[in-house]
């Protein structure tokens, strides 16, 4: 029997089975969080359209700004609709669309208005348009230059990433930021930063590297005036590098507020590589991450920590592999890194991993965004044809699908609206969808999952237990069975009657001076009483021993009773007489056919037993006799015990044989024409006698 600590072990085991199970079969419908792209929401984009949704004026509803071009000339148009999609305000941009620029806004003056900034390239030069809400064409700033570029510059490679609205300077007034890169030519390949109150453009050294991603603006140093944290890709066109060098270093790249170097360039070796900074949010100093990666497999990844001073604290030496980099996220007092094969890794400040994501696609981009508004972001990771968003401890994994999506430019914004919820908007290419993101509602009914599968399996599990404690009992009670029939064959065998009986009749014999008369039986009677004792633990032996102890015995009573019976065995020519029986099979049905109908007959009877097989898979034993009628076919009670015992025994063995002993019983005349019975027994030639 189990212990109580087993029995308790048990149980809990079978419950946390239960939970593993109700978590594989949670359906979809139960996920905490549910997405997918809402129908009718998306929307083909034309040559240069540009959607973002911006929350103007602080009410939890967004508004709609359409940025595209006129067919003609391509003079930038911008349209505001209401959150509810009633058109409200239009912007003429003079010169042409800008292909590759983020929407910037952000409330400069603190007057709970988002201004919105945009771009357009006039003639050759790049310029700066702040548009104020509520106001048809009204700008602050108009048309300012930030760049003139040569004659012949291809503007689709000149990439514009928003830094944002930041107070840099700490006089309660906020600069707009944002980085331009130019791809195949040296400069422009640096910061900017627009003094809207001053009327001031202020501009970083050239950095000479590509910029790769948007700067991150953040108070790495805890003095009320923000850092810029950049991104560089070293190329063939780097341009403080001398021939010989060429694209052998990127740098690691921070800023003071005032756009000059916070610190001296840090230089990683890697050709032809991307360098990314970030602030490492720590008590009670912060630290510069830096993570820089080869673009080809030649050369290694590592992960650096160092202060301010540019002296490394950590560095540790990542796997092979790229990595992509977005630096758009509020908080930093983790260290997050994703490579591009889908492996998302997450560290401590001192570079402990605490813990490790593995998705089943490549990793194209990533982005972070407060999609239902609850003061956390979710992190998006776009694979193939495929958007993940996480909660903002990367479980709850939500996926959609969108056939077709271009993966090498994906930009995201949120739309609010507190009626029907906030959604994401997903700008692809020249294609628009709409995704709600929010908490199920029925999640809670999860846990009935979880407790209907918990019931399940205690309900299965006691009915395994109740199955084996009834099988437990049946086999006791089998067992009890077992050894009860054990002791009747015994008893069978060594009658104490038939003993006695045999024993007199030798004595008889011997006071009668019949010596070789009393020897012979006497042998017969050693050799009986030797077989029963050898084979006491048996329920079987071979027929040919059966045969032999039945002589045996028969012989005995005929020489108590001489003429007074006769019996005959007819064995057939194909019978297998090793083959297996059960024990006294023959002994119990002769011993009664004598004893109840052939001797109680006055003039006494013959008991003939024919044995033959069943077509090679049995044998056949019929057992007949010429005296009294026995009611066999009646119930069991005219049969004597010997008989009873012996169907007990046959029935207990049966229970655990595909092929089973069969034992038909007949009369041969009836109580007033008595003709004697006989019993036919079928044994197949398989039969098992082990339990």
């Amino acid at each position: 029997m189990l212990s109580i600590s087993n029995k308790w072990f048990i149980r809990i085991g079978v419950a946390m089975l239960g939970l593993a199970v109700g978590y594989f079969i949670q359906p979809k419908q139960l996920e905490k969080y549910r997405a997918k792209v809402f129908n009718g929401t998306f929307e083909t984009l034309a040559d240069g359209q540009k959607i973002a949704y911006i929350d103007v004026d602080n009410d939890q509803n967004s508004e709609e700004f359409i940025y595209y071009h006129l067919s003609d000339n391509r003079q930038p148009v911008i349209n505001q609709y209401s959150s509810s999609g009633e058109y409200q305000n239009v912007w003429y941009l003079e010169g042409e669309v800008a292909e590759n620029f983020d929407f910037i806004s952000g409330d400069y003056n603190k007057d709970s208005i988002n201004e919105i900034y945009t771009f357009s390239f006039y003639r050759n030069c790049l310029c700066l348009y702040g548009l104020i809400p509520g106001s048809s064409n009204q700008f602050l700033p108009e048309k300012l230059i930030i760049h003139e570029f040569g004659i012949n510059t291809n503007f689709s490679y000149i990439f514009i990433h928003s830094g944002g609205v930041a107070d840099l300077n700490n006089d309660g007034f906020g600069e707009v930021i944002f980085s331009v890169n130019s791809r195949f030519s040296e400069t422009p390949r640096c910061v900017f930063a627009y003094d809207i109150a001053n009327d001031t453009l202020l501009k970083s050294p050239e950095l000479g590297l590509q910029l790769v991603g948007s700067p991150i603006i953040y108070d790495f140093d805890k003095d009320q005036f923000p850092e810029i944290f950049l991104a560089t890709l070293n190329s063939t066109n780097q341009a403080w590098a001398s021939p010989r060098e060429q694209a052998q270093y990127s740098t690691s790249v921070v800023l003071q507020n005032d756009l000059s170097y916070y610190m001296v360039p840090a230089l990683f070796e890697n050709r032809m590589s991307v360098t990314a900074t970030f602030p490492v949010e720590s008590e009670p100093e912060n630290f510069i991450g830096v993570l820089s990666w080869p673009l080809k497999k030649e050369g290694h990844s590592q992960l650096t920590i160092m202060n301010r001073n540019s002296d490394i604290i950590q560095q540790q030496k990542m796997s092979p592999g790229g990595f992509i980099f977005d630096p758009k996220r509020a908080l930093w007092d983790q260290i997050l890194l994703f490579k591009k094969n889908g492996e998302i890794s997450q560290f401590s400040p001192d570079l402990t991993l605490k813990n490790k994501v593995r998705m089943h696609a490549p990793i194209n981009q990533v982005a972070f965004l407060d999609i239902d508004n609850d003061g956390h972001e979710e992190p998006i990771i776009v694979e193939n044809n495929r958007l993940t968003i996480y909660s903002n401890n990367f479980s709850n994994p939500v996926k959609i699908e969108i056939p077709g999506l271009n993966v090498q430019k994906v930009s995201f914004s949120v739309k609010q609206n507190q009626d029907s919820g906030h959604m994401l908007s997903l700008q692809n290419h020249n294609q628009q969808y709409l995704i709600s993101y929010s908490k199920n509602k029925y999640y809670w009914l999860q846990y009935l999952v979880y407790i209907a599968s918990v019931l399940s399996f205690y309900f299965v599990y006691f009915i395994i237990r109740k199955i084996h404690y009834n099988q437990v009992d049946q086999i006791k009670d089998d067992n009890e069975k077992f050894y009860q029939m054990q002791m009747e064959l015994i008893r069978n065998q060594l009658d104490p009657h038939f003993l006695f009986n045999a024993l007199n009749s030798i004595s008889f014999s011997i006071n009668k001076d019949e010596r070789k008369v009393a020897y012979s039986n006497l042998g017969l009677f050693a050799k009986f009483l030797r077989e029963s004792i050898i084979t006491l633990d048996d329920f079987s032996r071979s027929l040919e021993e059966e045969i032999d102890y039945v002589k045996n015995y028969l012989n005995l009573e005929k020489f108590r009773f001489k003429e007074k019976f006769d019996y005959d065995f007819i064995v057939g020519p194909g019978v297998i007489k090793g083959q297996k029986v059960p024990k006294l099979i023959l002994f119990s049905f002769i011993e009664s056919a004598l004893k109840k109908s052939v001797l109680p007959k006055n003039t006494g009877g013959r008991i003939e037993i024919t044995i033959d097989h069943v077509n090679g898979k049995g044998i056949f034993i019929m057992i007949s006799d010429t005296g009294l009628y026995r009611n066999l076919e009646g119930s069991m009670d005219s049969h004597t015990k010997n008989m009873q015992m012996m169907a007990r025994i046959v029935s207990y063995f049966n229970q655990h044989n595909i092929y089973k002993i069969a034992i038909k019983y007949r009369d041969l005349g009836t109580s007033e024409n008595p003709k004697g019975g006989s019993v036919e027994i079928t044994i197949p030639s398989d039969y098992k006698y082990i339990v």
